[in-house]
């Protein structure tokens, strides 16, 4: 069966004609979740180049950016980092109308700290045992920064989070400064014919920044920064298309031995074999407190209401696949497919017209619990106490 993409340029359209429609209410925009483990958490960017895959036809090798967030010593609340780290990040956006948000609400977000250090000192690990480590891939065309609050939880709860920004994939800069999104420099969205090599690629991008990023920091000749990592128990989170790259790398990565999928779907080789490691999947499930306005809002709301009813379809036979391996799907009331993204904080009423009514620290909150529970127990030994294998709906 071929089924329509439970993707971001499927949804672009639905968001950004809400976008368009009205002006933000900032009155009720919220900040950030502070993060609610014990530890403080730092963050610093690297970049890679993998010369041994090209890009695209113009860049004969993959520019790949990391922004690393860990468990730090401390971190005043005066010396946290901006939200958007690189200057010219804003001007960027606005030029290349970044999800058709707003010139100027994109511009308030210049204002908006993280609740992490820049280098700061990383706390101390038991002797012999590193951090477990988990790469965070984005949803198509989004900046890593849009996940921000799920990387600093993660880290303040003891993991060393990879936010990865895969070339041609989300919204990042090259070497010389070039912005390296979908459809720049040649290179197609990804429809159904180039999903598959696509997602190899963004595994692959994975397993490479893990260990390379353990050999950059476990190594690093600033004593201050030097991270001890656990490379034996390493995870991938991901959102939409990056969600389906985390359970692409659980399938063909041996590196990686637990995955999470926020609100992707099944391509390629999952779709066809299975994940083949544990794997957590919470998926959307919008809820809309009003009637259709138009016909073609009903008709937009049928079709993704068509989708849902595929998506379940198509999970329960790639969970049927390995049927002794477990395998989690959670779909969590009230949320959007952009509801596992920073925007529930930023645009929150306006996503209230995509379906996201849940309100945005609660949607964060069953989202981000059943993350760490799931890692905790695969990566660190810790019992289940929420999940239980196969599907469940939570509100």
């Amino acid at each position: 069966m071929q089924r329509p993409l439970v993707l971001l340029e499927t949804l672009l359209p639905v968001l950004s004609g809400v976008l368009l429609a009205q002006a933000p209410d900032w009155t009720r925009r919220q900040p950030l979740p502070t993060p609610r483990g014990l530890l403080s958490v730092g963050t610093m960017a690297l970049r890679y180049t993998d010369s041994s895959r090209a890009t695209s036809h113009h860049l004969r090798y993959r520019p790949i950016t990391v922004q690393v967030w860990y468990p730090a010593r401390h971190c005043a609340p005066h010396a946290r980092t901006p939200y958007l780290s690189e200057a010219n990040f804003l001007d960027s956006m606005i030029t290349r109308r970044y999800l058709d948000i707003p010139e100027q609400d994109i511009r308030a977000w210049a204002g908006l700290r993280s609740h992490a250090c820049l280098n700061a000192v990383p706390a101390p690990r038991a002797p012999l045992r590193g951090w477990p480590m988990l790469v965070f891939s984005h949803g198509l065309g989004v900046a890593h920064a849009h996940y921000t609050s799920f990387a600093e939880e993660l880290a303040s709860h003891g993991y060393v989070v990879l936010a990865i920004d895969h070339p041609m994939g989300g919204f990042a800069f090259g070497p010389s400064g070039q912005v390296l999104a979908p459809g720049v420099d040649s290179v197609p969205y990804p429809y159904p014919r180039v999903l598959p090599p696509l997602l190899r690629d963004w595994a692959i991008d994975a397993s490479y920044v893990v260990r390379a990023t353990a050999t950059r920091l476990e190594s690093s000749a600033n004593p201050s920064i030097r991270l001890p990592l656990d490379t034996s128990h390493v995870g991938m989170v991901g959102h939409s298309l990056g969600g389906a790259a985390a359970l692409q790398a659980c399938h063909t990565e041996p590196l990686f031995a637990a995955c999470a999928d926020m609100d992707g779907d099944t391509f390629g080789d999952v779709d066809q074999a299975g994940v083949g490691k544990p794997f957590l999947v919470l998926l959307s499930e919008p809820v809309h407190l009003s009637p259709p306005t138009d016909s073609a809002q009903r008709a937009g709301r049928e079709r993704l209401a068509q989708m849902g009813r595929e998506r379940d379809s198509s999970w329960a036979a790639t969970r049927a696949k390995y049927p002794d391996v477990p395998g989690f799907i959670v779909k969590i009331v009230g949320t959007g497919h952009m509801s596992f993204t920073d925007a529930p904080f930023q645009f929150p009423t306006l996503l209230q017209e995509t379906g996201s009514t849940l309100g945005a620290d609660r949607a964060f909150r069953l989202a981000s619990e059943r993350l760490l529970e799931f890692f905790d127990h695969f990566l660190k030994g810790e019992p289940l106490r929420l999940l239980r294998a196969g599907a469940a709906t939570i509100q």
